[in-house]
């Protein structure tokens, strides 16, 4: 009996060995999980943070980009506007001018006609002015009423004429006004939808409207623009058309230059 005891508590003893082991080896792999748990969570933490950063950034300049966009569609918005504006301006002169034309010919043309007249009563004037004839009352009347009215033509014409002449001096002064070789400047927004651009030089600068420049990305030529309506410190050009290399786009931040009338300096396609 006391045989079985011993042998039955080396059994337990072992079997307490063997537990104490296997669970030894257990915490030491837990141990381990944990700490590669905490290791890799301190890695995602990390990526965590810097994609947070990376994202902040990100929103930022998306935020200017929007601003910047927002800012540079209103400017063409109103660029547009008063190139609309001004059109119709111009639209209007040339009307007028064309209606003041249209009247100084009827005025002339009136005052020729009321000449016959006056040149036909004073014949008769002359004919019933004959020795033992008498001029009639009512014949002078009829002459004393046309030179009337021919002065109230004559001066009414001279008003057209020097109203035309006015008119067609400033258009004169307009069309002749010249603008400086080299004159520099750039790009400051495209619309390619309406194929036009504004650029940051203006009637300051001595910009006129129907001028070509060339524009420029460094020592690359990349087309032509054609000015079509001019701002104190703006304006705004049409891109002419098949001036602009195959393959290239015009950007905000282009350079134009403008070098003369008539200049050799031509945009080739490949």
């Amino acid at each position: 009996m006391q045989k079985i005891l011993i042998i039955l508590a080396a059994v337990l003893s072992l079997t307490a060995a063997g537990l104490g082991f296997l669970n030894r080896s257990n915490l030491i792999k837990v141990k381990d999980a944990k700490a590669a748990v905490t290791t890799e969570r301190d890695e995602l933490n990390k990526k965590n943070l810097s994609l947070s950063s990376e994202l902040k950034v990100s929103n930022e300049k998306s935020a200017l980009a929007t601003t910047d966009s927002e800012g540079k569609a209103a400017t063409i918005i109103e660029l547009t506007e008063q190139r609309t504006k001004l059109t119709s301006q111009l639209a209007d002169v040339q009307k007028e001018s064309a209606d003041k034309d249209a009247s100084v010919t009827q005025m002339k043309t009136d005052t020729a006609a009321k000449d016959a007249r006056i040149t036909e009563l004073e014949t008769k004037v002359n004919a019933t002015s004959q020795p033992g004839n008498d001029p009639t009352v009512e014949l002078k009347k009829q002459l004393e009423e046309k030179d009337i009215l021919a002065a109230s033509l004559q001066t009414k014409l001279k008003d057209q004429e020097s109203q035309l002449s006015a008119l067609k001096e400033r258009e004169a002064q307009r069309r002749t006004k010249s603008m400086r070789n080299g004159l520099e400047g750039r790009i400051l927004a495209v619309n390619p939808s309406w194929n036009f651009v504004v650029l940051s030089l203006g009637d300051r600068n001595g910009v006129v409207n129907n001028a070509e420049m060339l524009i420029k990305r460094g020592s690359q030529l990349i087309g032509k623009v054609r000015i079509t309506s001019v701002e104190p410190s703006t304006s705004i050009a049409d891109i002419v058309a098949n001036s602009v290399r195959q393959g290239l786009a015009v950007q905000p931040g282009d350079t134009v230059i403008y070098t003369g009338p008539g200049d050799d300096a031509e945009v080739k396609l490949p």
